[in-house]
């Protein structure tokens, strides 16, 4: 799993990732990446690693600081974003900037593998980077691309923002174990209203061998909570 960014929400994806069991493949800042060419035993960006790069960045260090061996199969290259870098992917999370995948590192991601990409960064992938990415997923095969755009896939920073209110209002404190959980349940609501929207207004579902769009269920069913929102205030009809 490739992640772009060196800050939060990059910092908390590569923990979450590795909580789950996944190989975190790199991290970056504006000057560089670290990133893992050969994934193996012992080799990838481990839980210590992320936890030495937050401290650092607290003292506002860039990665190209960082003490690396040879042992932890971690390299630090200057000046380049991850994309292009890595043989093998399968999971993109874009956590740096907007614009940050072009529409060339997108089909280079296409070739080493990428199966999903999701946005922890608003407006990550530019507009040809989802052109090659959408259609991928319209393709289907083995080169199929499922694609979530950030207004869904990183709505979980504004969805804690609320659950932080609701603890103040109400005089509570949960432990972060409750808040991840509160979290997961958010995420997977969120993910089910972009898959329904998606396949009910395209026709396209995973029962009939297709991928529905993330990003036309994401732009759908925002505008219907809106108009929805609208309507019930009489600000519409």
């Amino acid at each position: 799993v490739p992640i772009s960014g060196s800050g939060n929400v990059a910092q908390y994806t590569a923990l979450k990732v590795l909580e789950l069991g996944g190989t975190v493949l790199s991290l970056s800042d504006s000057k560089g990446s670290l990133i893992v060419r050969s994934p193996g035993a012992g080799a990838g960006i481990t839980k210590e690693l992320v936890e030495s790069i937050q401290s650092l960045k607290l003292s506002g260090g860039a990665l190209s600081s960082l003490a690396l061996t040879q042992a932890t199969g971690v390299e630090y290259v200057p000046g380049a974003r991850p994309w292009t870098l890595l043989p093998t992917v399968h999971i993109v999370l874009p956590c740096a900037t907007q614009n940050e995948v072009s529409g060339t590192e997108a089909e280079a991601l296409i070739k080493a593998g990428v199966r999903i990409v999701a946005e922890g960064s608003n407006m990550g992938c530019t507009v040809q980077a989802i052109e090659v990415f959408e259609a991928a997923r319209k393709k289907g095969g083995k080169t199929s691309v499922w694609y979530a755009p950030g207004k869904a896939s990183n709505c979980g920073g504004v969805a804690v923002s609320g659950l932080e209110m609701a603890q103040n209002s109400q005089r509570l404190t949960w432990t972060t174990e409750e808040v991840d959980a509160k979290l997961n349940g958010i995420m997977t609501n969120c993910f089910n209203i972009c898959y329904d929207a998606g396949s009910k207004f395209s026709g396209e579902s995973l029962a009939g061998g297709e991928l529905p769009s993330l990003l036309s269920g994401a732009n759908v069913a925002g505008f219907i909570k809106v108009a929805d929102a609208m309507k019930a205030q009489g600000d519409w009809w």
